[in-house]
Parts: structure tokens; sequence; C-alpha cells
């Protein structure tokens, strides 16, 4: 009786995993075949292994790909340790506590090989989405950004202010009040903030310094190109751009104030017109970023759209710096086809010469856009290389694999799904990255 209903466990968690996933064709790769190499007793019993993820149905290795990735990141592993400690408010945090146990366990040394499958993220992202993983989503990138949207769901719900009739609540809280201290501050240390400026290239005007956050960065890849250093990359991204048409500001003002004084030479009744007018020379003299449209009584803005240059910078640095690498290539005959360049990248960076300095220069053409850069925080910014996603096929379909460093050693594992074995750093950096993953090195 008790053999019977194990396999009725066993058959409906394993429908349940193909149901709840998203269907994934992998083609035959190497490792299905790969035979096990014979080793003397003296290595079996000194060799450690890590655990593999289990590809159900052979349709999620891209998720089996990000979780493994994110397992070598030690301060994204604290960063969800300090969450899940928070036991008041477990229960709204299905994902983080999910991710944090499987990421964990992927961390535990082994004697000998094995594999699990990752169910309890799959069902925590279905939980909180309240919606299946679409069974089109083919890509560890947008797998990455949806698991990334689902944490950041569960941080903004745990904000929210809590009843005060909830008298378990309550009691709880103030149980762990010392676990809770300063629990809202906690950063997610893919979490980064970039800045920006636009600036008019006709009329000099230079807009006000906007940022945004980001927890991954994504950087298109050029086109027949067979290879592209990881530098250039980051100085592109980092630098400075051109917008064709940009709607400026001060270039609207100066032809919207244009238009009225012409009126206003033929104009017989012109308390509206001036009134207009004196809106508009206040907005010149303080500030053009101001909307004024609701000040005025007859006169509508005039649009004008010039070329303008945007620079970006870097304004604060997470500890992990995630990179995706845009391969995919559209042509308007419809076709879609994946970009092979290879990027050239190192096991350590410094993100010191792409960082802002908290300003940058009032340049329209941007070329004096600072970095800010200061020789006695030389070294601080250093990162080393963790992991790495690759994917193997073309675009419309193929596998990803995750080559991943070894816990406090220079070592590698190249894991597919289930399949684990030790390569070298040479092996890593010769790959056609999909993502890569650096942590900031401790001072």
């Amino acid at each position: 009786m008790e053999t019977s209903n194990l396999v009725t466990v066993s058959l409906v968690v394993t429908t349940a995993i193909l149901i709840i996933t998203p269907f994934f064709v992998t083609p035959k790769v190497k490792d299905s075949k790969r035979k096990k190499k014979n080793i003397s007793s003296k290595e079996k019993e000194t060799k450690t292994y890590t655990f593999g993820l289990i590809n159900q149905g052979n349709n999620i290795c891209f998720l089996n790909s990000v979780l493994q990735s994110l397992a070598s990141l030690k301060s994204f592993r604290k960063y969800l340790e300090k969450k899940v400690e928070n036991e008041p408010i477990i229960a709204e945090r299905p994902v983080t506590v999910a991710l944090h146990a499987t990421l964990e366990r992927l961390n535990e040394p082994l004697t000998k090989q094995q594999s699990f499958i990752a169910t309890d993220v799959v069902w925590a992202l279905q939980a909180n989405a309240r919606r299946l993983i679409n069974r089109q989503q083919q890509d560890a990138h947008e797998l990455f950004q949806f698991l990334f949207q689902s944490l950041g769901a569960e941080e903004d719900h745990s904000r929210r202010p809590k009843s005060l009739f909830d008298s378990e609540l309550i009691r709880k809280m103030a149980a762990k009040i010392d676990k809770i201290t300063n629990f809202v501050n906690d950063r997610n240390p893919l979490r980064g903030l970039t800045a920006y400026r636009v600036s008019c290239m006709k009329c000099g005007y230079c807009g006000p310094i906007r940022h945004t956050t980001f927890d991954n960065i994504s950087i298109p890849l050029p086109s027949g190109l067979p290879s592209v250093p990881l530098d250039v990359l980051l100085r592109t991204y980092a630098g400075t751009d051109f917008i064709d048409e940009y709607n400026c500001p001060h270039c609207s003002l100066v032809e919207t104030l244009a238009a009225i004084e012409k009126k206003l030479e033929v104009e017989k009744d012109a308390g509206k017109l001036e009134n207009d007018r004196q809106v508009i020379k206040k907005a010149l003299a303080t500030d053009v970023d101001t909307d004024i449209s609701g000040l005025l009584q007859l006169t509508k803005l005039v649009h004008v759209k010039n070329t303008a240059s945007k620079v970006t910078m870097f304004a604060k640095l997470p500890d992990v710096f995630s990179i995706h690498f845009s391969r995919s290539i559209y042509y308007q005959s419809g076709f879609t086809f994946k970009n092979s360049c290879k990027v050239k990248f190192s096991e350590t960076i410094d993100m010191m010469k792409y960082i802002s300095g908290g300003y940058l220069a009032n340049m329209p053409t941007g070329v004096g856009a600072s970095c800010g850069e200061d020789p006695s925080v030389e070294g601080e910014n250093i990162y080393k290389l963790k992991s790495v996603i690759v994917h193997q096929g073309d675009h419309k379909s193929g596998h990803f694999i995750t080559y991943r460093r070894k816990e406090e050693s220079d070592n590698w594992w190249r894991l597919s799904d289930e399949y684990v074995e030790e390569v070298k750093l040479k092996q890593v950096l010769n790959e056609e990255a999909y993502m890569l993953f650096y942590e900031k090195v401790q001072q």
C-alpha cells in the first residue's frame, strides 16, 4: 500500500512539473553520451562534487542555468538569507524562500554526484505571479528578469503597512525585533544605478541628470564582427550616444517666444499674448524644464526637434554586476538570426573607469563627460568573474549551460543540467558568453 502511494505521488509531481514548466526542445549534446572516467580510489576519497539540476522533459535548461549562476554569488545568497530570517513575513515571500533554499542546496559539498529538480522555485514563481511560466519562454535572460521581478514584487508587498489588528504578526515581530532591524534597508546586491544627461547639439542646452536602477544591463553586439572586447562594449554603453529627434525644451521655448512676438506686432488685443510672452520669458530665465502649458492662455508650445547627445554613466555600482549580450538580429523580411560575435572577457574587470564620480559635464557633445576617477580609491571597484551562461544552438532552438566558479577556489564547474564536470578557467574564457556575472572583490 505504501509503495503504491509513493508511485502515485511521484507521477503527480512529475506531471505537475511538465505542466507548469515551458516546453523547450534540447538538441542532443555530447553531455548525454559522456562516459564516466575511471578514477583511482584515492581520487574518489578526495574528489568533491556539486549538485546538478535535472531537466525534466528537456524543457527547463534556461531555469537551471540561471539558478546555477546565482548559486555562485556569495553576496546574493547572504542577501536572501537575511530576508528569510525575518520570520513574520516568510509567508509573503515564497520566491525568496524557495530561491534561498535552492541556492544553499546547490552549495552543499558532495562526495558523489547527485541531482535534483528545482521544483520549489518553479511552484513559487507560479504562485507569486499567479500565472504559469510562459511555454514560449525559452530564454535564460527573460527567466532572470522574471525571477527578479518576482523578488521585487515580494519586496514591495512586504513594505506595505501591516494591520494593527493582526495580533499574531505583532507578537512575532516583538519576539524577533532584533532580526528585523534595518530589514527594509537591505539592498539587493545586483541593484545598481545609472546616470544620464541629454544635451541639445544646436543650442547647447543640457538637461537635468536623471537616474535609473538596474539589476542587469543588456548590451547589443555588433553584427559582422567575429569578436569584440568587453571593455569596448562597456565603454559604448557607458558613453555617448546620439538622438536624432530630441524635443529640446529650450529651443521650443525660443521658437514659441519668437512666434508670439511676431503676432504682437499686428495684434490689437494683446492681453493674453502678453501674458503668454511673460510666462515663456520667465521659464527661459529660470527653468526651461518647467511645464508651463497650463499657464499659457492663447499660445500652444512649438515642439522643436534637434539632434542631441546622451551621456550615460554608472552612478552607483552593485556588488554583483550582471551583463546580458543581446544576440538577436532582426531583418525586415521577418527572419531572425543569432549573432555569433564572441565577447572577449577577462577573469577580472575594473569598473572605476565606467562610473561618473557624481557628476556629468555640461557639454553638448558629451566629450567632456567626466568619470571623476580618484587615485585614492583605485582598486576598490575590482570585480571577479563568478559564472557564465552559454547558449548552444541557433536562435530558434538550443541549450543553456553554465560555467560556475567553485566556492573559494580558482577551479570551475561546467554544468549542463544534471551533467557536471570540472574545467579550467582557460576553457571558460574561450566560450561564447550569453550572460556574465561578476562579483565585487571585498577589500
